[in-house]
Formats: structure tokens, sequence, C-alpha cells
């Protein structure tokens, strides 16, 4: 049978003084590593294995990640020592999951081959390289410097000055700046993933592509799915058990070829928020002669997502996902890498986010596109708890070199390659071609990009179409209207705090929404002195126009211009310490968000009719930090929750009650996004601080999920105390 085997020990690193190492020296050398070479546990990158060997302070406190930013400008080699195989006269596959990014690999001395896209998998054959059964083999990886390669790009006339020459390596954007928290920058480098040694057996499984269609009525499916295999003749038999465990339905099939399964009344996948995340699983062996040569398993959901991008009875656009028929409102937020320090996965951290966004109420995560894709288990993970998956392409923020041969043909596989992993997962809900890169060339330059928009409107469609013509393909993150970020067409992103947006007080859909504020205060003492936090006799009184009202740590531990984007803090009093100004920044930023998707989710501007919503989701911007800053996320490095996240959380309520204010009156709307229908007594009551009720109105109220509905205007509860008064409105339970 097919074995594989995760080269995990018996690694080690070291730096090189010279871009062109003697490699018969190096294997050399390897064989027999002195001090000079670090032990390391794969997969690890550079920082983690220098930190973990002292040589490195922690790059998460004060200013320290500065004094990391040398790694980056270094060359590096990485080896393992592992013994092969057993003799199996077929292939033996080096399969690396994940390689970041410039690589050089050599087996015993012979050079495999050369790779440059940290967002691949990669497998060569090695079989003719290996050293005879029970010996010992050499693996030896050489890093290049990104910086350097980045230095050297030489750009033709019309790329420069508007395409960043970090944007010509495929390696995660924001390894190069500031923006995700680490200054001058942290460019990683190093094994970031799995390297595993894959020995088939004389016929194997390369790839399974479950589909799954759905009657009209959702009373009946067909799961197709395509197998493709390699090596000689095999067939397969498979079986498939439902949500409970239960054997449903079973078969033979011809080896590379389609198995159609027909289920009546199947069990759904929904997103958690509607009902239950049900998923079946299918067993494929792959068999020869009696024997089984290879095994797969794949779970799936059996659903259907339908992109609504207009209104059926106005024409109006809109940007709204069906999802097994029902119209469902998506509350989400962005997902931004979850640890700074290195692009390896941290599972724990990962896992615990989930539960926080869960306890948030949100039912779908946008996977940003400066950050990497993450591994298969969390879209697993994902499809178990029922988390939809807005899935950006690893393209952030401008065009990119595209006409290129050698850079198209490796986007296009970089694409392919995260399509076909993912297409299986349930949880994925469309495809985005990366994050603000049409918007990006608007703000710099204006109108449609004159250079890139191929990669965008032609390799990825195409791509997406081909391997997964299920799915919605969306070009970017925002897209849409007269200009790429334009409220009422397409996603919309909020820029509010620096530009005037018009038509923005609802967008269709916003797929970045925020504003900046701090950590809890035990947070910010984890990485800043009493003194950063704090300086004896600091004043936070802003006297010169754009003097940001916080110590000069906290400015240094944000991302720059972050002053201008915090919410309004006019309404709350001088804070003289760092607990007074952390509660006045979190709880504007909760402020801000509790309004904005109350609006949102009533789904029409102040005082214009209801019965037709025009807002049908947002993600704020965004769930995590990926290092100790003060920035817009929802919860912090140290997965502390922020002020603004219970805000949020109220806001995300399935059943909604919440009060509109426009110059003249004050209505009460219930919005209910749960599945079921909703029907009580609309409670509304005039009361003083004290609790004195000064009057009272009810009114009736049954709604339909994903209907909203102005229920009430309160101008017979007559003038309102601005100082000693205030509304309470209660429909079954719920409060405003």
């Amino acid at each position: 049978m097919r074995t594989q085997q995760l080269l995990i020990e018996n690694w080690f690193i070291k730096q090189l003084e010279t871009d062109k190492p003697d490699i018969v020296q190096l294997t050399r050398e390897a064989t027999s590593p002195n001090d000079q070479w670090l032990d390391a546990r794969m997969p690890a990158q550079v920082h983690d294995v220098l930190f973990e060997h002292g040589k490195i302070t922690d790059p998460h406190i004060g200013k320290n990640a500065a004094d990391c930013a040398w790694v980056g400008e270094k060359d590096w080699a990485y080896a393992c020592k592992f013994a092969g195989p057993e003799s199996t006269g077929g292939p033996v596959f080096l399969r690396f999951a994940g390689l970041d990014t410039l690589a050089e690999v050599y087996l015993n001395g012979s050079h495999l081959g050369s790779f440059d896209n940290m967002f691949r998998e990669y497998c060569v054959d090695i079989a003719e390289h290996l050293s005879p059964p029970r010996q010992n083999n050499l693996l030896l990886i050489i890093f290049s410097s990104p910086l350097r390669f980045v230095g050297q790009v030489e750009q033709p006339p019309e790329h420069v000055g508007r395409i960043s020459k970090n944007n010509y390596l495929r390696k995660a954007s924001n390894d190069f700046g500031t923006y995700l928290g680490a200054r001058p920058h942290f460019v990683k480098v190093g094994v970031y993933r799995d390297v595993i040694l894959d020995a088939p057996d004389r016929a194997w499984i390369e790839d399974l592509c479950v589909r799954t269609e759905l009657t009209p009525d959702f009373a009946r499916a067909n799961v197709r799915v395509t197998t493709q295999t390699a090596g000689s003749t095999a067939s397969v038999e498979w079986k498939l058990a439902s949500p409970s465990g239960d054997e449903v339905a079973r078969g033979t099939a011809h080896a590379d070829g389609s198995i159609n399964i027909e289920l009546d009344d199947p069990s759904l996948w929904w997103p958690w928020t509607h009902g239950a995340p049900d998923l079946y699983r299918l067993r494929v062996d792959l068999v020869q002669d009696g024997q089984t040569l290879d095994s797969r398993d794949v779970t799936f959901g059996i659903r259907h997502i339908e992109p609504v991008l207009s209104d059926p009875e106005t024409g109006e656009k809109r940007f709204k996902f069906e999802i097994n028929g029902q119209s469902i409102f998506l509350k989400g937020a962005c997902w931004a890498p979850a640890e700074g320090m290195t692009h390896c996965w941290p599972h724990d951290r990962a896992m615990r986010l989930l539960d926080i966004a869960q306890h948030g109420r949100m039912n779908v995560v946008r996977m940003w596109g400066g950050g990497y894709v993450p591994p298969e288990e969390f879209y697993a993970e994902c499809d178990r708890r029922g988390i939809l998956i807005w899935q950006d392409f690893m393209f952030e923020a401008g065009m990119h070199p595209c006409g290129e041969p050698a850079f198209d043909d490796n986007c296009r596989a970089e694409v392919e390659g995260v399509v076909a992993r993912l297409r299986n997962h349930p949880c994925i809900l469309l495809w985005s071609g990366g994050n603000e890169n049409h918007m990006s060339w608007d703000f710099r330059f204006g109108g449609e990009p004159e250079v890139g928009r191929e990669l965008f409107e032609g390799i990825m469609p195409e791509a997406c179409a081909r391997l997964d013509p299920t799915r919605m393909y969306h070009p970017s993150s925002p897209y849409g209207g007269r200009q790429p970020n334009w409220p009422l067409e397409g996603d919309w992103h909020d820029y509010s705090t620096i530009t005037f947006c018009h038509e923005a007080s609802v967008p269709l859909f916003i797929s970045e929404l925020g504003r900046v504020s701090a950590m809890p205060l035990a947070s910010m003492k984890k990485f800043l002195t009493d003194d950063e936090l704090w300086p004896a006799g600091y004043d936070p009184a802003i006297r010169t126009p754009g003097q940001p009202a916080w110590p000069p740590m906290w400015a240094y531990r944000s991302v720059d211009g972050s002053w201008l984007k915090v919410a309004a803090l006019e309404e709350f009093c001088h804070p003289p310490s760092a607990e007074d100004l952390i509660r006045v920044l979190g709880t504007a930023h909760g402020e801000y968000l509790q309004r904005r998707v109350e609006k949102l989710r009533r789904g029409v501007p102040d005082g214009s009719p209801d019965g037709s919503r025009r807002c049908w989701g947002n993600t704020i911007w965004r769930l995590n930090d990926a290092w100790p800053i003060l920035y817009w996320s929802a919860i912090d490095y140290y997965l502390e929750p922020k002020i603004a996240f219970y805000f949020l959380r109220r806001a995300y309520a399935p059943v909604l009650v919440c009060f509109e204010q426009t110059p003249d009156n004050i209505a009460v709307w219930v919005v209910n996004d749960s599945p079921e229908p909703v029907a009580g007594t609309l409670e509304v009551r005039r009361m003083h601080f004290d609790g004195t009720v000064h009057g009272e109105l009810e009114a009736p109220v049954e709604l339909r999920p994903a209907q909203s509905a102005r229920c009430m205007q309160t101008t017979d509860l007559g003038p309102i105390s601005l100082y000693h008064e205030f509304l309470h409105a209660d429909f079954a339970g719920v409060e405003a």
C-alpha cells in the first residue's frame, strides 16, 4: 500500500554567508552538522528556530521586531537526514506543502528543482536520487533572500511606479511592510508546511472532486465524484456514509471515471446560524487484483448557494446569497494571519479564534488576500462548524505583472492548486481575486487599471470556471460599479474615516467595516513597559491638527495613520490614563460597529420605506491581529475580545430590535435573521434613568425569516429629555 511519512525530525538550519554556496561542501557538512547548524523540528521558519535557540529576542515585545529585520536579508540552508522507503519499483515523491519562498532543493547532491511560490504545493519524483534502502539520504534546501530578490527586480517602463516590486514575488505581501504590525517589516523565510515522503504502490489516487446538485425542491441530490489516478490500471471501490454514520450507498467504478450517486431526502449542509452543517463521508479504495493500493476519505456537504445580483422585483443591484433556497444575511469578519512571527499554522490559536467568532454569532469569515491560505484542516473545521468562507486568492493591494509568461504560468498554477485543494469543502462561499487590487489602482491613479487586469479578468476566472463551475468568482474585494469601491454594486470597503463616500449609508455588502481601538489593559502591559504605556506627565490633549491623542509607543505599535481611523470620541470625557483611553477608544469603536450593523441589517437608508432590504451582509475588518498592535480588530493578539466585540455580538443577534433616528422621528425596527418566523408583542417604554416609566406603546409583530420591518413610530411617547430619559424596547425577550 501507499505509505506517507512526515519528515519532522533530524532537521538543521544554518545562515549562509554567500548567495552562491558550494552545494557539495554544504551536503558534506550537513551529514555531520557542527554547532553552526541549529537543530529544528519541522515545519519551522528561520525566526522560529532562532527564537527557540535564544538567538533573537521575542519580536512581539517593544521594538524587538526591528532587531530581527536582518533575517530576510540573508540566505539560509535547511538540511534533513532521512531513511528512504523499501524499494517499490515505482516512483517515490517528495511533497512540499509550503516553501517560503525562493528555494533550491537538492537530494544527495542532485538538484531536484527551483521553487518560487509560497502558495503552491510542489511534488518531485526522487526515486532515481535515493540512497539504497535503509541508508540515509540528505535533503538540502537553500532559501534565497526575498529582500535581495525584490531589490534586484528590473521593471519594464509601463510598470515603474505602478506595480510594487514585491508583487513580482509570490509571497505574502504584508511580510514586506508594517501593516500587520511589525516594523520595519518581518520577512519570513523557510519551511512552513509539511515535507512528506510519499511512496505509492503500483497505482495511486491523485485527486477526488466531489460536486453535488440539488433538485429545485431540495428533495433529491446527485453526487458526482470524479477520480484521478496514476500508475497502472486499477479499479475503484467506494462507499458513502450519511451524517449519522450509516452506509447509504456503495459501488465500483473505473479508476479515471465518474461516480454518480442519487440520494433521496438528503441531509443538507447549513451555516450554523440556520441549521445543522450535516456532512457525508465518502471512502474510495483503489484496488488491483483484490489488493487495496491506496485509499482516500472525503467529507463533503450537500448544499446549494445561489448568488443574487439583482432584486427580482425592482431590478436594483444586490450582492446577496441564498443558501438552500433561504436568503441569509451574512455576519462575520475578515481573517488576518493568526500569528505574525511565522507562517506555520498555529492550530490552537486558530481554533480559539473560531470559538470566539461563533460566540460573536458570526456565520462567515473572509480569508483576506494579504496573508496566506490556511491548511485544509482549517476548512474541514469550518465545514464541521458550519462557518462560510469568502476565499480571497493571495493577491494584495494593487496590480501584478501579468503578461510575462513565467509569472502568468506561476499564478495560474497557484490558483488551480488552491481551487483543487479546497473545492470539496462546502464552507467555501466564493472565490475572490484578491484584496483591494482594482481599488488600490483607482485610489492612486484613478479609473480602470492600465496593466495587470488579465490576471483577475482572464487567468483566475478561467481556472475557477474550469475546476469549480459551481461557485461564484468575484474579481477582487471590493469590486463593482462605476468605481471599484462603489457601495451600490458588488462589495464595499469602509474608508469613511478619511473619505466622503456617496450613497454609502447602506451599501449592498460591506466586506471591510471598522474603526481603530486599543486592546485591554492587561494585554497592553504584555508588550509595553509602564513608561511606554503612559509616560510620566503625558497629556493626551490635541493641540496640533492631526496630532494623535495617544503616547508615542501606542503610535509605534499601530499602523501609520491609525489615529485618523478612530471612531467619534467627542461624546467622551478627557481620558487621564491609559485605562481611560482604552475605554474611550473601545466604546467609540463598539458604538460605531453597533450603529452601522443595525442600519445594514435594517437594509435601507434611514427614513426610506421598508420592505426591500438593500444590504445582505458584512464582514468587519478585522477579526484578529497577527501582532500585538492597536488597530481595527475585534479580538486582540492575545485572543482577548476587545470592547467593540461585545457591541458587535449584540448587533449580530439572530432577532434584532433597534432604533432608527432621523431629524424628525424615532422608529423601532425588528429584524428577523433567524431560520424561523417570529411573532409577539413589541413593547416600547420611555423611561427616566431612575427606572420610572413615563410612557408606553405596544404593537403586534410578525416577521418571516430574512425580513426586516419598521414596526413602530415613537411620536406618541412625546418629547424625550436628552439628559434624563431613554427609550427601551422589548420584543420576545430581545431588548434595545
